[in-house]
């Protein structure tokens, strides 16, 4: 199985009241790695995307037939894992493309979380990430990892996940390595699942996890380490949705500014799109310090 065990674990606290008093919401991120949101987000947009979402699961014959794809039951016949899997390579241009996918990252109440945060403008990197997880393929679920390894640039970049509908415990959703981020950049090895590598961690890790509605939103310092739970509900698909920011003023590394895989450019992303999209390129309004990644 790519998730470890969890010894240890506590239910995940709803820190809203904190966004009043912004001195002790920057001292929980400080000490924790980690900030949860009840309801942050527009319930009903979240879902729309989902909608979306499923949509093209049920193009690329993700669906069992015959059901609603409201439902997001998956057809037993057809477990795709995310890789280089032609099938799975298809399905993810198709999300990419979509508008409403790119433009969630961009919603205020992300944006006004992180600027108090943060005490600085927001840079939303626009490497976009959609998780699609089938059932009964738990040696496939992301494993514990820190996502500065992926990301570099600025340590103080911090993710968002959102889940995108409903996802209680069975169907897996996140758990958190709470104040991890305090250990530094830990060691890594390969691994099975999504990123392909994982870190090493103790069995005293303090794991936040629990239920997950539709509107919720968990943050995370990129050092914070953090693994997906199995899907145990046997047969819907799980939907949930990364997005990475960081402190404008603070490097970036220039693949964080390009689509997720990059298996597509921006031109094939916005074809179609209205040419004044204001998601389209709104980075390139900004004043950005972009470096390369070192090969």
């Amino acid at each position: 199985m790519a998730m470890v065990q969890m010894r240890h674990g506590e239910p995940l606290n709803d820190v809203t009241p904190w966004l009043k008093d912004i001195d002790v919401l920057r001292w929980s991120a400080r000490q924790e790695g980690v900030l949860f949101f009840r309801n942050l987000l527009d319930a009903e947009k979240v879902n729309a995307l989902r909608s979306q979402i499923l949509s093209v699961c049920d193009k690329h014959g993700w669906l069992e037939k015959g059901t609603s794809p409201e439902s997001g039951i998956a057809n037993p016949d057809a477990m795709v894992v995310e890789s280089r899997d032609p099938r799975w390579m298809a399905f993810y241009d198709d999300v990419q493309r979509i508008r409403d996918f790119h433009a969630l990252a961009l919603d205020p109440a992300i944006i006004t979380v992180l600027e108090a945060l943060f005490g600085e403008a927001v840079l939303p990197h626009s490497r976009n990430i959609c998780r699609v997880v089938f059932p009964d393929s738990a040696s496939h679920s992301t494993p514990p990892h820190q996502d500065n390894l992926y990301i570099g640039g600025s340590e103080q970049t911090w993710t968002v996940w959102i889940p995108c509908g409903d996802i209680p415990e069975s169907l897996g959703g996140l758990a958190v390595g709470k104040a991890t981020h305090r250990l530094g950049r830990l060691e890594d090895v390969k691994a099975q699942g999504p990123g392909g590598r994982q870190v090493v961690v103790d069995d005293d890790v303090v794991w936040v996890h629990g239920d997950y509605a539709s509107g919720d939103a968990i943050f995370l310092h990129s050092l914070t380490v953090h693994q997906g739970c199995d899907n145990l509900s046997g047969d819907r698909l799980r939907l949930s949705l990364d997005y990475r920011y960081q402190p404008r003023s603070h490097p970036v590394r220039s693949d964080s500014l390009l689509p997720h895989m990059g298996w597509l450019t921006w031109d094939e992303v916005y074809d179609g799109w209205e040419e004044d999209d204001p998601v389209r390129r709104y980075w390139e309004g900004y004043e950005l310090n972009v470096f390369e990644r070192e090969a």
